[in-house]
Protein backbone atom coordinates (compact mmCIF):
# COMPACT_ATOMS: atom_id res chain seq x y z
CA UNK A 1 0.00 0.00 0.00
CA UNK A 2 1.34 3.55 -0.77
CA UNK A 3 1.41 5.64 2.36
CA UNK A 4 1.63 9.78 2.51
CA UNK A 5 4.59 11.37 4.51
CA UNK A 6 5.33 15.05 4.45
CA UNK A 7 8.48 14.55 2.61
CA UNK A 8 10.20 16.41 -0.14
CA UNK A 9 10.52 14.58 -3.44
CA UNK A 10 13.97 13.37 -3.70
CA UNK A 11 15.55 13.41 -6.93
CA UNK A 12 17.67 10.55 -6.82
CA UNK A 13 20.44 9.55 -9.38
CA UNK A 14 22.43 7.36 -11.34
CA UNK A 15 26.21 7.43 -10.90
CA UNK A 16 28.36 7.45 -14.43
CA UNK A 17 31.60 6.57 -12.28
CA UNK A 18 31.72 3.37 -9.50
CA UNK A 19 30.01 4.74 -6.46
CA UNK A 20 33.09 4.63 -3.97
CA UNK A 21 35.14 6.51 -6.79
CA UNK A 22 35.01 10.28 -7.08
CA UNK A 23 35.62 12.26 -9.79
CA UNK A 24 37.64 15.66 -10.23
CA UNK A 25 35.34 19.48 -10.23
CA UNK A 26 36.66 22.51 -11.33
CA UNK A 27 36.48 25.60 -9.04
CA UNK A 28 36.34 25.81 -5.07
CA UNK A 29 33.68 23.01 -4.60
CA UNK A 30 36.02 19.11 -3.47
CA UNK A 31 36.31 17.10 -5.91
CA UNK A 32 32.77 14.91 -5.66
CA UNK A 33 31.45 11.64 -7.30
CA UNK A 34 28.69 12.49 -10.26
CA UNK A 35 25.30 10.81 -9.90
CA UNK A 36 23.35 10.86 -13.90
CA UNK A 37 20.15 10.35 -12.78
CA UNK A 38 17.54 9.59 -15.87
CA UNK A 39 14.92 11.03 -17.10
CA UNK A 40 11.18 9.47 -18.35
CA UNK A 41 8.62 11.66 -20.17
CA UNK A 42 5.62 9.40 -18.24
CA UNK A 43 4.51 8.16 -15.35
CA UNK A 44 4.47 4.85 -13.97
CA UNK A 45 2.34 2.24 -16.49
CA UNK A 46 0.56 0.36 -13.13
CA UNK A 47 -0.76 1.55 -10.02
CA UNK A 48 2.35 0.37 -8.10
CA UNK A 49 5.47 2.15 -7.49
CA UNK A 50 7.31 -1.01 -6.84
CA UNK A 51 5.70 -3.34 -9.99
CA UNK A 52 6.11 -0.30 -12.82
CA UNK A 53 7.75 -1.85 -15.45
CA UNK A 54 10.00 1.60 -15.79
CA UNK A 55 12.27 -0.18 -13.23
CA UNK A 56 14.04 -2.52 -15.91
CA UNK A 57 15.01 0.26 -18.28
CA UNK A 58 16.30 2.28 -15.28
CA UNK A 59 20.19 1.60 -13.97
CA UNK A 60 20.65 -0.66 -10.99
CA UNK A 61 23.23 0.33 -8.40
CA UNK A 62 24.30 -2.20 -5.57
CA UNK A 63 28.00 -0.88 -4.64
CA UNK A 64 27.02 0.30 -0.69
CA UNK A 65 29.60 -0.35 1.41
CA UNK A 66 30.48 0.32 5.26
CA UNK A 67 34.19 1.12 5.64
CA UNK A 68 33.43 1.57 9.33
CA UNK A 69 32.76 -1.51 10.01
CA UNK A 70 35.10 -4.12 8.58
CA UNK A 71 34.66 -2.79 5.51
CA UNK A 72 31.71 -4.61 4.25
CA UNK A 73 29.76 -4.75 1.02
CA UNK A 74 26.38 -5.19 1.02
CA UNK A 75 23.98 -5.82 -2.39
CA UNK A 76 21.30 -3.51 -1.14
CA UNK A 77 19.80 -2.47 -4.97
CA UNK A 78 19.04 1.44 -5.54
CA UNK A 79 17.50 2.57 -8.22
CA UNK A 80 15.52 6.54 -9.47
CA UNK A 81 14.42 8.61 -12.30
CA UNK A 82 12.85 12.19 -12.54
CA UNK A 83 9.42 12.08 -14.08
CA UNK A 84 8.25 15.32 -15.61
CA UNK A 85 6.37 15.38 -11.88
CA UNK A 86 7.92 13.74 -9.64
CA UNK A 87 11.53 12.02 -8.58
CA UNK A 88 10.78 8.28 -8.19
CA UNK A 89 13.39 6.00 -6.30
CA UNK A 90 13.23 2.33 -5.52
CA UNK A 91 15.52 0.43 -2.68
CA UNK A 92 15.68 -3.48 -2.54
CA UNK A 93 17.46 -4.20 0.21
CA UNK A 94 18.51 -8.24 1.59
CA UNK A 95 17.34 -8.50 4.92
CA UNK A 96 16.98 -11.68 7.06
CA UNK A 97 16.97 -9.79 10.44
CA UNK A 98 14.75 -6.98 10.02
CA UNK A 99 14.33 -5.31 13.29
CA UNK A 100 11.12 -3.02 13.29
CA UNK A 101 9.80 -1.31 16.76
CA UNK A 102 6.11 -2.15 17.53
CA UNK A 103 3.71 -0.45 18.55
CA UNK A 104 5.23 2.16 16.46
CA UNK A 105 3.77 5.48 18.14
CA UNK A 106 6.09 8.30 16.54
CA UNK A 107 8.09 9.11 13.76
CA UNK A 108 11.15 9.25 15.83
CA UNK A 109 10.74 5.50 16.29
CA UNK A 110 12.34 4.81 12.65
CA UNK A 111 15.85 5.55 14.76
CA UNK A 112 15.91 1.78 15.99
CA UNK A 113 14.71 0.30 13.26
CA UNK A 114 16.15 -1.13 9.58
CA UNK A 115 15.69 1.61 7.15
CA UNK A 116 16.61 3.17 4.08
CA UNK A 117 17.49 6.92 3.53
CA UNK A 118 17.68 9.74 1.68
CA UNK A 119 19.29 13.58 2.21
CA UNK A 120 19.23 16.39 -0.62
CA UNK A 121 20.62 19.73 -0.44
CA UNK A 122 20.95 22.43 -2.83
CA UNK A 123 24.55 23.63 -1.46
CA UNK A 124 27.89 21.24 -1.50
CA UNK A 125 28.04 22.62 2.28
CA UNK A 126 24.38 21.42 3.44
CA UNK A 127 23.84 24.73 4.70
CA UNK A 128 19.93 23.23 4.57
CA UNK A 129 19.40 19.79 3.54
CA UNK A 130 16.01 17.61 3.64
CA UNK A 131 16.19 13.70 4.94
CA UNK A 132 13.66 10.85 4.76
CA UNK A 133 14.47 7.70 6.74
CA UNK A 134 12.15 4.57 5.26
CA UNK A 135 11.49 1.59 7.39
CA UNK A 136 10.41 -2.09 6.17
CA UNK A 137 6.61 -0.66 6.76
CA UNK A 138 6.87 2.64 4.96
CA UNK A 139 7.25 4.79 7.97
CA UNK A 140 9.18 7.76 7.46
CA UNK A 141 11.44 10.02 9.84
CA UNK A 142 11.71 13.10 7.94
CA UNK A 143 13.09 16.12 9.29
CA UNK A 144 15.03 19.65 7.83
CA UNK A 145 18.30 20.10 8.79
CA UNK A 146 21.37 22.25 8.66
CA UNK A 147 24.98 21.85 9.04
CA UNK A 148 26.12 20.60 11.56
CA UNK A 149 23.48 18.38 12.73
CA UNK A 150 20.89 20.88 13.91
CA UNK A 151 17.56 18.88 13.21
CA UNK A 152 13.92 19.96 13.03
CA UNK A 153 11.69 16.94 13.79
CA UNK A 154 8.15 18.69 13.85
CA UNK A 155 9.31 19.83 9.72
CA UNK A 156 7.86 17.04 7.57
CA UNK A 157 7.15 16.79 3.51
CA UNK A 158 3.84 17.81 2.18
CA UNK A 159 4.53 15.12 -1.12
CA UNK A 160 6.47 12.14 -0.19
CA UNK A 161 4.91 8.66 -1.01
CA UNK A 162 6.10 5.33 -0.63
CA UNK A 163 5.16 2.10 -1.24
CA UNK A 164 6.88 -1.11 0.85
CA UNK A 165 6.80 -4.94 0.75
CA UNK A 166 8.15 -7.68 2.91
CA UNK A 167 9.54 -11.01 2.20
CA UNK A 168 11.87 -13.63 3.90
CA UNK A 169 14.90 -11.97 2.09
CA UNK A 170 14.62 -8.65 2.59
CA UNK A 171 12.15 -5.51 1.96
CA UNK A 172 11.59 -3.15 -0.54
CA UNK A 173 11.12 0.23 -0.03
CA UNK A 174 9.93 2.65 -2.86
CA UNK A 175 8.65 5.74 -3.70
CA UNK A 176 8.20 9.33 -4.90
CA UNK A 177 8.78 13.33 -4.35
CA UNK A 178 7.01 15.88 -6.44
CA UNK A 179 8.96 18.13 -8.25
CA UNK A 180 7.12 20.85 -7.64
CA UNK A 181 8.08 20.21 -3.69
CA UNK A 182 11.52 20.29 -4.72
CA UNK A 183 11.88 23.78 -6.36
CA UNK A 184 9.88 24.56 -3.33
CA UNK A 185 12.25 23.66 -1.01
CA UNK A 186 15.29 25.75 -3.14
CA UNK A 187 16.19 22.38 -4.63
CA UNK A 188 17.05 22.55 -8.53
CA UNK A 189 15.81 19.86 -11.00
CA UNK A 190 19.03 20.28 -12.85
CA UNK A 191 21.88 19.62 -10.04
CA UNK A 192 21.78 19.49 -6.69
CA UNK A 193 23.16 17.43 -4.28
CA UNK A 194 22.00 13.68 -2.58
CA UNK A 195 23.24 11.24 0.42
CA UNK A 196 22.12 7.55 0.04
CA UNK A 197 22.56 5.42 3.10
CA UNK A 198 20.98 2.34 4.64
CA UNK A 199 21.05 1.38 8.47
CA UNK A 200 20.92 -2.45 9.24
CA UNK A 201 20.41 -3.38 12.50
CA UNK A 202 20.53 -6.90 14.03
CA UNK A 203 18.94 -6.00 17.66
CA UNK A 204 18.64 -2.43 18.99
CA UNK A 205 22.24 -1.90 20.03
CA UNK A 206 23.72 -3.64 16.79
CA UNK A 207 24.09 -1.37 13.53
CA UNK A 208 25.71 -1.31 10.45
CA UNK A 209 25.81 1.86 9.09
CA UNK A 210 26.23 1.63 5.17
CA UNK A 211 26.65 4.15 2.16
CA UNK A 212 26.37 4.04 -1.68
CA UNK A 213 29.56 6.43 -1.58
CA UNK A 214 32.97 5.95 0.17
CA UNK A 215 34.47 8.47 2.73
CA UNK A 216 37.82 7.45 4.49
CA UNK A 217 36.85 8.25 8.11
CA UNK A 218 37.05 6.54 11.64
CA UNK A 219 33.40 6.77 12.47
CA UNK A 220 30.41 6.43 10.31
CA UNK A 221 29.08 10.03 9.69
CA UNK A 222 25.95 10.57 7.09
CA UNK A 223 25.66 14.12 8.53
CA UNK A 224 28.63 15.79 6.52
CA UNK A 225 29.21 17.13 3.43
CA UNK A 226 31.43 14.65 1.97
CA UNK A 227 28.70 11.90 2.36
CA UNK A 228 26.60 13.46 -0.61
CA UNK A 229 26.93 12.98 -4.50
CA UNK A 230 26.88 15.99 -7.09
CA UNK A 231 23.66 14.98 -9.00
CA UNK A 232 23.37 15.98 -12.45
CA UNK A 233 20.13 15.45 -14.05
CA UNK A 234 19.69 13.57 -18.05
CA UNK A 235 18.11 15.11 -20.72
CA UNK A 236 14.26 13.71 -20.93
CA UNK A 237 13.48 10.49 -22.76
CA UNK A 238 11.26 10.25 -25.86
CA UNK A 239 10.02 6.00 -24.64
CA UNK A 240 7.42 5.77 -22.01
CA UNK A 241 7.88 4.05 -19.16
Amino acid sequence: MIMKHSTPLIVLAFIVLSACTPREKGGTEPARPIFSMPRQTAEPDTGSIISATVWQRVPVMKSFCAPWTDDLQDETQFQCYLSPHYMYFRFQVPDQTLTLKEPFREKLDVCPEDRAEIFLSATPGMDIYYCMEMDPKGRTLDYVASFYRQYDYEWSFATLQTETQISADGYIVAGRLSTAEMLQLGIPLDGFYMGIFRADFDGPQNVVWYSLLRVEREQADFHIPEMLYRVEVETPRTTAP
